[in-house]
């Protein structure tokens, strides 16, 4: 199987390209590299303008050299007045001479890699030829003095396409040795370079955009596997569901609870312990169950029971009251109200709620310790030191394989606690972890907005699919004096509800990306998460913090580190809200 890129194809890709892109794929050896789509300028003559192009296919074969390859699809001709393409529905359509298109195509790009430093310089020469496609054609004869059979790649043909190669850069090597040019092969190390001149420095657009939608559908589909285990643990009242990130736990606390309202109408409660969380969460539940954070449920059945629910301010009151007394008033409403216990509790996120919020959980059942409880949870998150007690006595069960992040995410997540990562073998690979070092806020700024920028402009990924994860607030960020990153806003993960899936603009061309906090975003998920792990004052930032911000990532994740910690004018100091409240940094 050859390398291909990119490696998924956008949905508007013709039948026929997407067909040579199959046979390509599938039956040209594993060494090969075949790029689709390469675009390239035409250089303006005679006082025209500079005309864009596109090649269709790129080939690259260590041992020979390079070919290009334009594919022309239906029943193609040539005539005395030029060339027609049949469709299925026998019309015809005048088209442009492939040869000729393919020719200018090789020699714009050729003369661009000789002009490249680092592809050789001025004067580099390796052998690159071209061929033409019709994927329709079977047989077709010589077409022209310039055009014979050896150049066309036929229907026959694509049952092994690699033959068809040999036969075209065969025919131009018999016309080199006539010539006295020679055959110059590219070897590995040059179709390496050649693909980094053409796509490290100058990506194609869309390339990671229907890339990272194929991707998500695999992943999807890896998820839905994992429901399985409801199934199996359908006749147990009360368990324990362990997993590393990415394992679906959130996925299946949301079909667990779903399943519970919708079996002779249950009256069902899903509790987490983000806020931002438990808002996704509850549009998604649609009001088929409650679903709100711990410290929520404890403050609305307070105030239902006429009890006073005021956090102090700041300080060791603040966090007892977020750890310990919120669950006692918890504790005190139920006596009062016993009818608003629930048949069933869902808790996601387990390993934030603290050891003594369990009981106070299971008083919220209408059958107590009988009731059936579910928790899921992943000790490599537990930055508050909870987690469900063995004391409830409920059944242990573990989550194995991720199914939210690529299988280079996942590892790089995994070895930042020290753990191996389970990915299923049929998980896409996806693109590298970056990482990148910068001397100073001002670069961090500069970088993330060209990120962004490339992201949106080149690869066409819509803002609300990249999130922004800090270790600090915004207002303690390099980004605190306009709140922007290059010409996108930043908002919290709060204000972009009121824009999501909509992104309007801000001051005509600027839009808006989410940048938040890590405590925040526990438990959510992006396409992109560009992770700023900068210095915090108010507490140190460990492993298990920067593995949650990491899990976040589905596609793509890029890490922004400072070299040194800068003063307090620069702002990249954190001040991040006691852990304790349930409601994260904001």
């Amino acid at each position: 199987m050859a390398g291909m890129i990119p490696p998924v194809l956008d949905p508007d890709t013709p039948k026929s390209e997407k067909r040579v892109y199959k046979a390509l794929r599938d039956r040209l050896p594993a060494t090969w590299k075949a790029i689709h789509g390469q675009r390239f300028l035409l250089p303006a003559k005679h006082g025209t303008r500079a005309r864009e192009g596109e090649l269709d296919f790129l080939i690259l074969d260590p041992s020979r050299g390079a070919l290009g390859l334009e594919v022309k699809g239906g029943r193609v001709e040539r005539r005395a007045d030029g060339w027609v393409s049949t469709d299925r529905g026998d019309e015809r359509h005048d088209i442009k001479d492939p040869g000729k298109q393919v020719s200018h195509a090789v020699h714009a790009i050729r003369k661009y890699l000789e002009k490249a430093p680092d592809f050789g310089g001025k004067g580099f020469r390796c052998r690159f030829e071209w061929g033409v496609v019709l994927p329709n054609v079977e047989s077709p004869p010589d077409m022209g003095p310039d055009l014979p059979r050896a150049l066309v790649l036929d229907s026959t043909d694509l049952t092994d396409p690699g033959r068809a190669v040999d036969r075209m850069f065969s025919y131009w090597e018999n016309r080199g040795r006539a010539s006295g040019a020679g055959n110059r092969a590219l070897s590995n190390e040059w179709v390496d370079a050649f693909v980094r001149v053409l796509f490290e420095r100058h990506p194609p657009a869309s390339w990671l955009a229907p890339r990272f939608d194929e991707e998500n559908r695999e992943l999807l589909r890896l998820t839905e596997q994992q429901k399985i285990l409801l199934d199996s643990l359908a006749e147990h009242p009360r368990a324990a569901i362990r997993g590393a990130a990415g394992t679906g736990k959130t996925v299946l606390a949301m079909e667990k609870a779903r399943r519970m309202a919708l079996a002779g109408g249950k009256r069902v409660s899903l509790l987490c312990f983000n806020t931002p969380l438990a808002a996704h969460l509850a549009r998604e539940a649609g009001g088929e169950f409650t679903v709100e954070t711990f410290h929520d449920f404890c403050r609305r059945l307070a105030q239902r029971a006429t009890l006073p629910f005021k956090p102090p301010k700041g300080g060791d009151k603040e966090r007892r009251f977020w750890t310990e007394d919120a669950a006692m008033l918890l504790l005190e409403a139920l006596e009062r109200l016993p009818d608003e216990r629930y048949d069933a509790v869902v808790v996601d996120e387990g390993q934030d709620f603290m050891p003594d919020w369990w009981p106070c959980i299971d008083a919220a059942l209408k059958d107590g310790g009988e009731g059936t409880l579910y928790a899921f949870y992943d000790p490599n998150q537990d930055i508050y030191e909870g987690g469900p007690p063995k004391a409830l006595a409920i059944l242990p069960h573990q989550l194995k394989y991720n199914c939210r992040n690529t299988k280079k995410i996942a590892e790089y997540a995994a070895r930042l606690v020290g753990s191996e990562e389970s990915v299923r073998p049929e998980a896409p690979p996806g693109e590298r972890v970056e990482e990148i070092t910068c001397q100073s806020g001002a670069e961090v700024v500069r970088v993330v907005g060209e990120r962004i920028e490339r992201l949106v402009a080149h690869e066409r990924i819509q803002p609300d699919r990249i999130a922004i994860i800090s270790t600090c607030t915004l207002k303690h960020s390099p980004f605190a004096d306009d709140h922007r990153a290059g010409r996108f806003g930043l908002l919290n993960l709060d204000d972009s509800r009121s824009w999501k899936g909509r992104a309007p603009s801000l001051g005509g061309s600027t839009r808006h990306v989410v940048f938040d906090t890590l405590d925040r975003f526990k438990g959510l998920e992006r396409d992109v998460v560009i992770l700023l792990d900068l210095p915090s004052e108010s507490r140190s930032i460990t492993p298990r913090h920067r593995y949650a911000a990491a899990s976040r990532a589905k596609n793509l994740l890029v890490v922004i580190r400072l070299a040194v910690e800068e003063s307090r004018t620069d702002r990249i100091r954190g001040t991040l809200r006691p852990p304790g409240n349930g409601r994260g940094a904001s």
